[in-house]
């Protein structure tokens, strides 16, 4: 024997060139049984996590790590016999040489030599409750048939006698298998010993109900009667039909690994008393749930040999659904029945599919359901059978009365939709151009429909690259592309169609008006606003679309779309919506985020003035808010959106909300914007206002792009864009504006290093700020003015002008951090350093500080530390340079190089 064996059928094993290879104890013998039982099948990580610590797991990290080495020391242990390979999902056994292939190729033909490969009890040394709870009953019962299919043969060869012992053994270990009683009557009677065969059924009889309460079923009762009637033949094999109609698999089914594992696990162990196992595969149109189920149905088919039946049931077609009467009609014919034997009455159907299913092992596809009662008729009876079933709905009648097993099918991920356009269309093609041949993966929205139909259009036409056909899905109609001529099933958007039609009324209206939305993505209140109903309405609509699998509900109460669902939305919003129409859905949409954003801007910025608004449809409800932080979180979730939603507003020509948008978001995104976010949202805000002469909204739009250019440190347009807010709001008598803008004029030039321009403009916004009464605002630009003294050398005026800031502020209880570090700089620059000193250490101990910005806290740490140092204090000095280091090097670059330099000289002496 050369190369490496592998059994399982019994202790585990592993041989290699004939010679045993040790197999390590605990997880990592686990681990090979796991994989060598799915043998040449990817095994996902969660589920060989769920084996080795049998269904308890530590963490999360802390399994995966394990799992990892627990693979490193096992390939270390096998040596040369190692068959793992990983892929970024799990782990693989890729053997030939496998005791449990071999006993599966033989269990039909000869399964006497099936039967010889197993050497006792599987899997044995391997300690594993959850392996021997979840796996091992599912080969006990494989064995289990191919015993009956040997024992069959032994009965046709004539050999009774000698099999009455093994028979009688075979009852009493498995006392509710009825084919092992039915084996042993006939055994008996064979023998000339029909009084005996008589009493097995009746002891049979007598232990089915009083263990089960049931009769014995339709084999054992004939068996009885033909012995009753002294019949000259016996036999458990009938004349019967075993259909084969599952449709054709595909060559290049890609994929899916994790879903075909689910449904492997979902096979029935023939555990006594066990129902029917129904899983059904929803999701989407152009998912691909026909070709997972009928891929699934072909690997695992050797695993029903009584047939596997396969209907489509037309529930979503152009033609009418197929009624339970008719789908019985067809699932009859195809268990052999003739027009003449199958009942005119549907009940009568039922009872005859149902027995002729109740004692066999039975395959059952039903393909493209659209409601569970279309469904639940067609479920066979017995403990055998296993029916899977196709539908866009979730059937979730099924799972709450036939106990349905439910897998929701995705789109494919980039890299398996990568995948499936290179096997459809070659890999030359395709690995020439791996940038273009992703783009078109994202452009199909990774739905292996229409990768397939645009993978086909690849391969009719040879000469066409691949960047071609993503330059034409990108600037034409992608759907009306995404279609094969002459085919009406290969057609992205027909499919779509059929989705549609079969939704209520209300339903479709939900569906478009999705796609005038700037992106998928939806809440109730958001898709009730779009369709002018209660978010409660809205919410309900939105879950039945969740079951027709054309929203996903992502979060809860959190919904998606792909990106060819929408464009479809889209199209039937286009078609069926008039313009009117359209844009009433878009002013609510819009209304909808612009009141929320003013209640979440009402918390997170307390002493912002009030924000202008739209009015509003009553219909449109706002989200509120209970605190600061459950404000921040909403804009900081719904961030990307409401940004898009200012370049959606102005595209389409809502200008009022093209600028009200921008100044609501002011307070969040003068933190959380990045500068050029900054720009274009405001650019975008001044082209709206102007389009509406709205000269208020004009003089805020240049305001907040000239504060922005000035920290790019582009000063001319800083200092155009805050000259021309000044004029405008001078101009509309906007006095708070003007004393706003006067002060980041003032600012602009400070930064230049032009004290005597800045002093005058923070001067005249003082004034303004006095003529209004506004002590918070006047504080501030004194401030601002003491600071801006200080730097142009003017300590003594610095020092008269922060005191009278600081007056003021300890009146309002503001905060004072800034202007105490102002007024200690003051005294530093007129040489009173023990007075600078004691303003620092004041500020320190008070904790002032810890209303301060992370970088406004650093400055003052190290403006405070340099002076400590200067006065001796070097102790704390260092302490407080250390701390402010500590945070500059979360504020910026140049912050933190500043503080590091202190560190060092301070540290130097």
């Amino acid at each position: 024997m050369q190369g490496a064996e592998y059994r399982v059928l019994g202790p585990l094993e592993v041989f290699f060139n004939g010679a045993p290879v040790a197999v390590p104890t605990g997880k990592g013998r686990v681990l090979l049984a796991t994989l060598l039982l799915r043998p040449n099948r990817f095994v996902s990580a969660d589920e060989l996590v769920e084996r080795l610590w049998n269904g308890s797991p530590p963490s999360v990290d802390r399994a995966a790590k394990t799992l990892q080495m627990t693979v490193l020391r096992l390939r270390q242990a096998l040596g040369p016999a190692n068959c793992i390979s990983t892929s970024a999902n799990g782990y693989l056994a890729g053997v030939e040489n496998l005791d449990l292939l071999r006993f599966r190729s033989l269990a039909h033909t000869e399964p006497h030599a099936a039967l010889a490969l197993w050497r006792g009890a599987v899997l044995g040394n391997v300690v594993s409750e959850a392996l021997h709870r979840e796996d091992v009953p599912g080969l006990v019962e494989e064995h289990l048939v191919v015993l009956e299919r040997r024992i069959e043969h032994d009965l046709d060869a004539g050999r009774t006698t000698e099999l009455v012992p093994e028979l009688r053994a075979l009852t009493t270990e498995h006392p509710l298998r009825e084919r092992f009683w039915a084996h042993l009557m006939i055994a008996l009677y064979r023998s000339d010993q029909q009084a005996a065969a008589l009493g097995a059924y009746q002891q049979v009889s007598r232990l089915l109900a009083d263990e089960l309460g049931i009769d014995p079923g339709l084999l054992l009762r004939d068996l009885h009667q033909s012995i009753l009637r002294s019949e000259p033949v016996l036999g458990t094999r009938r004349d019967a039909v075993v259909p084969r109609q599952l449709p054709a698999d595909l060559a290049r089914f890609t994929g899916r690994t994790d879903d075909l594992a689910r449904l492997d696990a979902l096979l029935p162990t023939g555990t006594v008393g066990q129902a029917v196992v129904i899983s059904a595969i929803a999701g989407s149109a152009g998912v691909g749930k026909t070709a997972l189920a009928v891929h699934w149905a072909h690997r695992v088919r050797d695993r029903f040999p009584d047939g596997q039946l396969a209907v489509n049931l037309r529930g979503y077609d152009r033609e009418e659904p197929l009624t339970p009467h008719d789908a019985l009609g067809q699932l009859l014919r195809g268990l052999g029945h003739s027009k003449h034997e199958i009942p005119v009455e549907t009940e009568q159907r039922i009872g005859v599919y149902r027995s002729l299913l109740a004692d066999r092992r039975v395959l059952v596809l039903l393909d493209n359901a659209r409601t569970a009662e279309q469904v639940r008729p067609l479920l066979p009876a017995g403990d055998r059978s296993v029916v899977v079933i196709t539908s866009r709905s979730d059937l979730r009648g099924l799972v709450a009365l036939n106990d349905a097993k439910v897998l929701k099918l995705g789109v494919l991920p980039l890299d398996q939709a990568v995948q499936l356009l290179e096997n459809v269309i070659g890999v030359d093609r395709t690995r020439a151009e791996p940038e273009a041949t992703a783009e078109l993966a994202r452009l199909c929205a990774c739905l292996p429909l229409a990768l397939r139909i645009a993978a086909s259009l690849l391969v009719g036409e040879p000469q066409l690259r691949v960047r071609e056909l993503v330059n034409q899905l990108s600037t034409e109609d992608r759907l009306a592309t995404l279609e094969v001529d002459d085919d009406r099933q290969a057609a992205v958007s027909a499919a779509f169609d059929l989705s549609y039609t079969a939704l209520t009324p209300e339903q479709q209206r939900m569906f478009r008006v999705l796609g005038l939305a700037p992106r998928a993505d939806f809440t109730p209140m958001s898709a009730g606003a779009l369709l002018g109903v209660p978010s409660s309405q809205a919410l309900k609509l939105l879950r039945a679309l969740a079951r027709a699998h054309l929203v996903e509900e992502q979060a809860p109460q959190r919904f998606s779309q792909h990106d060819l669902l929408r464009l479809h939305a889209r199209e039937r919003a286009l078609t069926e919506e008039s313009a009117e129409q359209r844009r009433a859905c878009a002013v609510r949409l819009l209304d909808h985020y612009l009141h929320s954003i003013d209640n979440a801007g009402r918390l997170t910025n307390a002493h912002g003035a009030d924000k202008p608004l739209t009015k509003r449809d009553p219909v449109v409800e706002a989200v509120g808010f209970s605190d600061k932080d459950t404000a921040l979180a909403w804009c900081l979730a719904e961030h990307d959106l409401l940004v898009e939603l200012c370049e959606f507003a102005s595209t389409e020509r809502h200008f009022e909300h093209a600028w009200k948008l921008p100044y609501a978001m002011l307070a969040y995104l003068s933190r959380h914007a990045t500068t050029g976010e900054y720009l274009r949202i405001f650019t975008i805000a001044l082209n709206a206002a102007r389009q509406l002469q709205d000269r208020h909204g004009e003089s805020v739009a240049l305001h907040l792009l000239g504060l922005t250019n000035k920290n790019l440190h582009r000063y001319e347009e800083a200092e155009r864009a805050l000259l021309e807010a000044l004029r405008i709001r001078h101009e509309i008598g906007f006095q708070r504006g003007v004393a706003v803008t006067e002060a980041e004029l003032a600012s602009t030039y400070l930064w230049q290093g032009r004290h005597d321009e800045a002093q005058l403009h923070y001067r005249e916004s003082v004034e303004q700020w006095r003529q209004l009464g506004n002590d918070v605002g006047w504080s501030v630009s004194m401030n601002s003015l003491a600071w801006t003294l200080v730097r142009g050398g003017d300590f003594a005026e610095a020092v008269v002008v922060a005191k009278e800031a600081l007056a003021v502020q300890e009146r309002l209880e503001a905060p004072r951090h800034s202007t105490y570090d102002t007024l200690a700089q003051a005294y530093a620059g007129l040489g009173d350093l023990n007075e600078a000193a004691r303003t620092y250490r004041d500020i320190f101990a008070s904790g002032t500080l810890a209303n301060a910005g992370v970088r406004e806290k650093a400055e003052i740490m190290c403006h405070g530390a340099d002076v400590l140092n200067r006065v001796g204090d070097r102790q704390a000095a260092l302490e407080h340079a250390r701390e402010g280091l500590a945070l500059a090097e979360r504020g910026g670059q140049a912050l933190a190089e500043r503080a590091r330099r202190l560190v060092q000289e301070i540290e130097a002496g």
